[in-house]
Order: structure tokens, then C-alpha cells, then sequence
């Protein structure tokens, strides 16, 4: 139904842009990108603790191959919705190298891409949720759940 109304729109010269905003497949998956242009990323993070990182989550998704949804609910959980950042824009509950406390990172999006280079690593790539989970965050059973959930809300 979609291509059929975006056929009729080009036909018609109304859509000058067609940037993928209306192919997003709402996609759960963490390897399966939403084809959302970087203002329509920004869109759904309104209002949120990534207000204003469509851009860097566009270009997450068309670099890393990482599903921006994914990134956003993990930064989510972690961070308790941006509260808990260990003041070092810490979003994503990263440890240092020697798992002794936390990394710390110049910025926001610093962190969020050092979570997409995990997430596309050959160790977590292609893996399910519930797979990544057993890794990122062993000590809760429910965290591959929880992070499913927060995608769907997005």
C-alpha cells in the first residue's frame, strides 16, 4: 500500500524527497536498519534523552549496520533514560578496559558510536537479543526482554 501511494506522489510531483521516511519497518532487530532519514530519527527521539542525535544515529545505522532503536533502548536502560551517566557520558554502562569501573567518553555520541563498533563487532555480530544479553549484562536474565520492549517504544 505504501509503494502504491508514494508511486501516485511521484507521479504527481509532491514528494521532492523521499529519504526512506515512510519505509520504516519498526524493525526489532538489532541488525536490521529502519531506512528512516536522520530527520525522522530525530522525530522519534523527541523529547527523549537523544533529542537531537538523529543525524549520528542515521549515519550508526548506514556505517555500523546497527539498528538506531537498538542503540537508543540499550543507552535507555542503562543510563536510566540519560539519569546515570557516571558524569563521564557514559549512556551505555561500557567498562573500562580492565572491567574495573567505568569508561569514560568526550561526548554523548562518542559513546553511542563505541556501542555501535561493539554491536558490529565479529563477537556480537548477527546475534540475537537474548545472545548479546548473555554477554553485555550477564547479571540480568531479563535485559535482552527489557531492551526489546524499549525498541518497540520508539
Amino acid at each position: 500500500m505504501y509503494v502504491l501511494i508514494l508511486i501516485l506522489m511521484l507521479n504527481a510531483g509532491n514528494v521532492k524527497d523521499i529519504d526512506f521516511m515512510i519505509f520504516d519497518n519498526k524493525s526489532i532487530n538489532v541488525y536490521e536498519i529502519s531506512y528512516l532519514s536522520g530527520n525522522e530519527i530525530n522525530k522519534r527521539l523527541k523529547d527523549t534523552f537523544l533529542e537531537g542525535c538523529g543525524d549520528m544515529m542515521y549515519m550508526i545505522e548506514r556505517e555500523k549496520g546497527i539498528n538506531f532503536r537498538a542503540v537508543y533502548a540499550i543507552a535507555a536502560l542503562e543510563s536510566g533514560k540519560g539519569k546515570n551517566t557516571s558524569e563521564k557520558n557514559n549512556y551505555c554502562g561500557i567498562k573500562n578496559e580492565k572491567y574495573t569501573g567505568y569508561r569514560e567518553f568526550d561526548s554523548r555520541d562518542e559513546c553511542l558510536i563505541f556501542l555501535a563498533d561493539i554491536l558490529s563487532s565479529k563477537f556480537y555480530k548477527g546475534r540475537t537479543l537474548e545472545s548479546i544479553g548473555i554477554d553485555y549484562c550477564p547479571t540480568d536474565p531479563t535485559w535482552a526482554a527489557q531492551i526489546r520492549e524499549i525498541m518497540g517504544e520508539i
